[in-house]
């Protein structure tokens, strides 16, 4: 089986890591060429109008059984579309997250509106979330038979238990304590929140608040953290094994989702990856944070309970709640199974009658 993978945003975001991830645990069963997309976001989101005509051109030399597309946005829908009506290949399209709604006004009602025309004409549409499916058979009108579940998963092999890495630890003072937030610094970010409370906590405890991952917003973020005097240390953009060196050093690691109807769309691709790692970790319950409660100090969320609650757990002895929640992510969600049902599922739906072209 060939397969070709695309990304509709940037190397610097989470639905690259999604398709990268993909695309290695894919690669173990078939032929796979990811076609990777610009390395950094641009204004506007004008990478993603650049990458229509580059991807056009790129999709149509390659000659595959199976395109995967991640995000049904114009970038990656346009090119598999025009595959679709040429009838070269089964098309399958990936909905993680409910993009329109982290922005306002304008631009959200043209996120919504550039993503809703096409993944009822491809072949399989796949999601992380559960509560994902429904708002898909609706907004998409994506039929039942055309909707595959596809967790966030983890790449077992980068995030595992382990020793702090000794030269990254020496890097930070050996008397404080260290609180770790990894993520994707974009519009989905809550860091504002996290920050907001990373200043109460920092004020009472002696500790070392690091920000491990870069994006569109991290200028934004560094001059609010100036603006606040909040002492935050940006380690900039990293690749998977640098964010999991950093993972390693923590004692606390940090997932804030803010109370808006997007974020209960949402998969943590870090809140697993910490978990993976055995790591203690703070959240808050919104969405699919709830799915995790045994395994995480969780509170509802509020910015100060959040600042309360991370300094109650760094003045508390570890429970084991954290290794029974490693123990959970590591028997579910890891990129190698995950691989293996999507793959089972393209080669019954390669050898399945033909859907039609267009509905």
């Amino acid at each position: 089986m060939k397969i070709v993978i695309l990304s509709s945003l940037a190397q610097n975001t989470g639905c690259h890591l999604r398709a990268q991830y993909l695309a290695n645990a894919l690669s173990r069963m078939a032929e796979v060429t990811y076609l990777k997309p610009l390395p950094k976001s641009l204004p506007l989101m004008l990478d993603m109008i650049v990458s229509i005509p580059v991807n056009i051109i790129r999709v149509l030399l390659f000659k595959a059984d199976v395109y995967i597309g991640i995000k049904p946005f114009p970038s990656i829908t346009l090119p598999l579309i025009m595959k679709k009506i040429l009838g070269r290949g089964k098309i399958v399209v990936d909905i993680d997250d409910l993009d329109s709604g982290y922005r306002k006004g304008l631009a959200s009602t043209i996120s919504a509106l550039v993503q809703r025309p096409f993944p009822r004409c491809f072949d399989l549409v796949t999601y992380h979330n559960k509560r994902l499916r429904p708002y898909i058979q609706k907004t998409f009108s994506v039929d039942e038979d055309r909707l595959y579940r596809l967790e966030q998963g983890v790449d077992m092999s980068i995030f595992y238990p382990r020793e702090p890495v000794p030269d990254m630890r020496n890097m930070f003072p050996v008397n404080k304590k260290i609180i770790l937030y990894a993520g994707h610094l974009n519009v989905a970010s809550d860091l504002e929140d996290i920050m907001q409370a990373m200043g109460t906590v920092l004020s009472r405890v002696e500790a070392t608040f690091i920000v491990a991952g870069g994006g569109p917003e991290e200028s934004r973020f560094r001059r609010l953290a100036c603006e606040t005097g909040i002492p935050v240390f940006f380690t900039g953009q990293l690749d998977n094994t640098e964010i999991a060196d950093y993972m390693s050093i923590a004692d606390i690691c940090l997932v804030y989702y803010r109370d808006i109807r997007a974020n209960h769309y949402r998969s943590s691709m870090k809140l697993r990856e910490y978990l993976a790692m055995n790591k203690r970790v703070v959240t808050d319950d919104v969405g699919e944070l709830q799915d995790f409660k045994r395994f995480t100090y969780q509170i509802p969320p509020n910015v100060k309970e959040y600042a309360e609650k991370i300094i109650e757990v760094l003045a508390t002895p570890p429970d084991k709640r954290e290794e029974s929640g490693g123990d959970y992510v590591r028997s579910l969600y890891d990129w190698e199974s995950l691989g293996k049902g999507l793959y089972e599922r393209l080669k019954s739906m390669l050898s399945a009658p033909d859907y039609p072209n267009l509905p």
